[in-house]
């Protein structure tokens, strides 16, 4: 239990949810200015709205960094370990957000919880599709390319679900549909690789 908590960086990213439940709601007008591709513009994109990526590419690199051969094999089990894991997290930040709205602390910790379970979701099926490695990336770029892509008049599109207000169901119904995929690709058995191949 002990190797598979360093591996996974399961301390690393309690404190990064931690962080990004408490930086978030505590400056959620802080922003960063993005160029719009369309209309030549820039986006002020809350910090909020990146914050959550910390935790979920933390997550990413601890499943990269581990021996998947080894623990296809293993006699515990590392894959329901890692979604127990995941789904508390998901859980853990929800009940953040949902404490520090009801302090009112804002609306943003709300979005945040929803982007964490979005970006997770959508990080596990690149890894699905592409390993690890690509999915952090990936993942990272995500809400740039719904700023630069994803804004029509300054607002955003339906995909863009990071860019919408933290009372959308439509954002939230996106966030939760990824994470379900997410979770799906996890129950999967590994694809193949050619010999060589790097196995994340």
């Amino acid at each position: 239990m002990i190797w598979w908590l360093r591996i996974r960086y399961v301390p690393a990213v309690a404190v990064g949810l931690l962080t990004c439940i408490l930086l978030g709601s505590g400056a959620d007008s802080v922003t960063v200015p993005i160029p719009v591709v369309i209309g030549g513009l820039t986006f002020d994109l809350p910090m909020s709205s990146l914050l959550p990526l910390v935790p979920a590419c933390l997550i990413l690199e601890g499943q990269a960094r581990a021996d998947a051969v080894a623990e296809r094999v293993a006699v515990r089990a590392v894959a329901g370990w890692d979604a127990l894991f995941m789904a508390a997290c998901v859980l853990a930040c929800a009940l953040a957000a949902g404490v520090a709205a009801m302090a009112g602390a804002g609306s943003a910790a709300m979005a945040m919880a929803r982007d964490f379970a979005g970006y997770l979701g959508l990080a596990l099926i690149v890894r699905r599709l592409a390993g690890a490695r690509v999915a952090a990336v990936a993942t990272a770029l995500f809400p740039f390319l719904c700023v630069s892509f994803g804004l029509v008049h300054n607002r955003p599109s339906i995909w863009a679900w990071p860019l919408h207000d933290a009372t959308s169901t439509t954002a939230s119904l996106q966030a939760m549909a990824l994470l379900a995929i997410g979770a799906v690709s996890l129950l999967l058995p590994p694809p193949r690789r050619h010999v060589g191949a790097d196995d994340e």
